[in-house]
């Protein structure tokens, strides 16, 4: 990959993160270095360095958060009514080694990596830390490179696995096998629980928490087919006390949650890409739009649909047409009333988890149980638990498609880990290829670069 650009991009970041970070804590500007011997010489500086990397993942307008709607036009969720090449191509699902908006989020992501890398390193060897920061801080930077590992492997599948900043190493990196990428991950998790405590560090809950540790690894587990480790690792969160009751479906997006396990912050209460997915007025097109098949999927009278979509009905040459477009997020403007971070792990979908776990192991009860709970919330009526377990499945894999549109691409990897996307996709996308379109093409110019990357078949 390009490693040079990446670590000048990081390099300046971390110049600059002193007053990005202000609020969340406040560092004199005269220690916002780049010297890794003065950014690990004390908790302040070090902080900053760590909060850098939320930064880089959910908060800043060329963050990963924003990316993640093209992978919602990539799958059957959105589409897109502006011209943008490199956006098109998503929709259309053909998006070529040469994209920039593929390139951005594969860059973006090792990103965060390469920072989470740094401050891993650079904790270790500071003497100027105490001990119980440098266990925070290191199991801080371990779960956010986890989670940039989660969407790198999902999204493109064998991908390098760089666990330091050595830049000779990382310019030629081989690539790993999913499995391996899946362990380290889980390792990584395994290890923030034991080091991150139970409450939240700050006012709110936006810096990882042991929760939001087993929050990751019971996902990873569901992934992996560990239904008894998802269960166990699921029930942990659900039980803590700190979540439960889930919210009114209106303030689930909201600053302070009572659902967030982990949400981004921002200074503004504004999400990064607020002004590209809501449209500026009433009157204009919006550029992102709800697909028919979603907004098919919602039952009647479910609270979701009123209150995480909107509609803008114009008239066209003659003709009514309505535009429906998410609407999860609804500030646009710094200063709007109820103020937004980005949602990075919620409860319903620890919830929807378990459920899913308990059907594949048979407990039907239970799994009715979960999403009996994510229902009622939505104003539905209740599952019968007379229902066999492949019910179950199916009712669960339903409620993740319509609690979790929109959402770091869960549509996407959810077809594919549960074997339906090819069949999904190939009916409604004329260019969709089974067999190759399921992974995105590693960027034309990491593959480049290192000389031992193979790009993904069919590109």
């Amino acid at each position: 990959m390009k490693t040079a650009p990446i670590i000048i991009t990081i390099l300046s970041i971390m110049g600059i993160m002193g007053s990005a970070c202000n609020k969340l804590v406040e560092i004199p500007a005269s220690k916002s270095q780049i010297e890794s011997t003065l950014v690990f010489s004390d908790s302040a500086t070090a902080t900053a360095a760590l909060l850098g990397a939320y930064h880089l993942v959910g908060t800043a307008s060329s963050s990963v958060y924003p990316a993640m709607k093209n992978l919602s036009l990539y799958s059957d969720e959105y589409a897109f009514t502006a011209v943008s090449t490199d956006i098109n191509a998503f929709q259309q699902s053909q998006v070529a080694p040469a994209n920039n908006a593929n390139s951005g989020l594969w860059n973006n992501l090792y990103a965060v990596i390469y920072r989470c890398n740094a401050v891993i390193e650079g904790v270790s060897h500071s003497g100027g830390l105490s001990i119980p920061a440098k266990s925070q801080l290191d199991a801080e930077a371990r779960f956010l490179r986890a989670f940039a590992y989660f969407y790198l492997v999902g999204f493109y599948g064998r991908i390098p696995l760089l666990l330091s900043t050595n830049v000779n190493e990382n310019a030629r990196a081989l690539q790993s096998a999913p499995e391996l990428v899946y362990d380290r991950i889980s390792e990584d998790l395994q290890s923030c629980k034991t080091a991150l405590p139970a409450s939240y560090t700050g006012q709110a809950r936006v810096r990882a928490n042991r929760y939001a540790a087993s929050a990751l690894l019971s996902r990873v587990s569901l992934y992996r087919g560990r239904w008894a480790e998802a269960a166990l690792e699921a029930d942990g969160v659900i039980t803590s006390g700190l979540y439960l009751p889930l919210p009114a479906i209106e303030g689930t997006f909201l600053t302070g949650s009572k659902e967030a396990i982990l949400q981004f912050w921002n200074e503004t209460g504004v999400v990064a890409d607020a002004t590209a997915v809501l449209p500026a007025s009433t009157t204009v097109v919006p550029q992102y739009t709800l697909t028919a098949p979603l907004l098919q999927s919602f039952e009647p009278g479910d609270r979701r649909k009123a209150a995480w979509t909107a509609t803008n009905t114009l008239n066209q040459a003659g003709t009514t047409i309505a535009y429906t477009y998410p609407a999860k997020y609804r500030n646009r403007t710094s200063g709007a009333a109820g103020t937004e971070y980005v949602m990075a792990i919620r409860l319903s979908e620890i919830l929807l988890i378990r459920a899913e776990a308990r059907a594949n192991m048979g407990d039907v009860a239970g799994a009715v149980s979960d999403i009996n709970q994510v229902r009622a919330r939505a104003g539905l009526g209740a599952l019968g638990t007379q229902i066999t377990a492949s019910d179950a499945l199916t009712a669960a894999m339903k409620e993740r498609r319509v609690e979790l549109f929109g959402e770091w691409g869960h549509r996407l990897l959810d077809l594919r880990r549960t074997g339906g996307l090819d069949a999904t996709l190939s009916g409604i996308k004329p260019a969709w290829i089974p067999g190759v379109s399921s992974l995105l093409p590693i960027p034309l110019n990491e593959v480049t670069y290192n000389p031992n990357l193979i790009q993904n078949y069919g590109y």
